[in-house]
């Protein structure tokens, strides 16, 4: 307990030379977690020697994610005590929505290390809505658009009975923005630059069957809420159409 106290004392201060937030609350996790277990781990899973390595730390600093040689991601839980139920919540709903979505949705395999649970993805090569050039964003702001209205409709019209029991209420019809959605949809959408092809959505474990409409309700005036009015308009396109069918 002592040792632990006395690293967690060294941690804060060290933490406390970094000026940026993001930066602390990076090294913090990093300080904190036995890294050089978790490589010697993707080491051994891959079976690489030396697999070209890189750390992010998850959403509120609930996960230390480390990519491998671009070509996989590995998810190691932080903090959260029900990590491993959500795992294999996230799991079940990837693989029944995969089959319904104009998108991928990278599977999930999940992988027992030294009893914790491991999550395992493919490496998606592109950017995000706020990673990429503002100015190409803005200039593909309908194409890009018109992909997400499609994927949200689709995916919330999707009603597999695999995740039933995962619903609020397990008879819950799907309907006008409402139904199974990936749950914070403005971060988590993967963008190839040179087709302006949105390629995949990741991070599923916070997704639910819901009435999503509160994603488009952002107060400030930003690139982001400019997109998810133009995703409101294209997805009412798509509503009203099936209306007419």
């Amino acid at each position: 307990m002592a040792g632990k106290s006395i690293r967690h004392f060294f941690t804060n201060v060290i933490c406390g030379l970094v000026y940026s937030k993001h930066g602390r609350k990076k090294l913090r996790v990093l300080l904190n977690s036995p890294l050089m277990e978790y490589i010697r781990f993707i080491r051994a899973d891959t079976g690489l020697c030396f697999p070209r390595m890189r750390t992010f730390v998850g959403y509120q600093a609930r996960s230390l994610i480390i990519s491998a040689d671009n070509r996989w991601i590995y998810k190691f839980p932080l903090r959260r005590d029900n990590y491993r139920q959500l795992a294999r919540r996230e799991q079940r709903i990837v693989r029944a929505l995969r089959p319904f979505s104009p998108i991928d949705i990278p599977d999930v395999e999940l992988i027992e290390n030294k009893g914790m649970l491991v999550r395992k993805y493919e490496f998606i090569r592109g950017v995000t809505l706020r990673g990429g050039p503002r100015d190409v964003i803005m200039a593909n702001l309908d194409v890009l658009a018109a992909q997400v209205a499609r994927f949200l409709y689709d995916v919330a019209c999707a009603d597999p009975d695999e995740i039933r029991d995962l619903k609020p209420e397990p008879d819950a019809a799907p309907g006008y923005m409402r139904g199974w959605c990936q749950g914070d949809v403005c971060d988590n959408f993967m963008i190839d630059l040179k087709t302006m092809r949105v390629i995949a959505f990741i991070d599923w474990e916070d997704a639910c069957f819901c009435d999503f409409s509160y994603m488009f309700n952002c107060e400030k005036r930003t690139p982001a809420r400019e997109f998810m009015n133009a995703v409101h308009i294209e997805y009412d396109k798509i509503w009203h159409m099936r209306d007419k069918q």
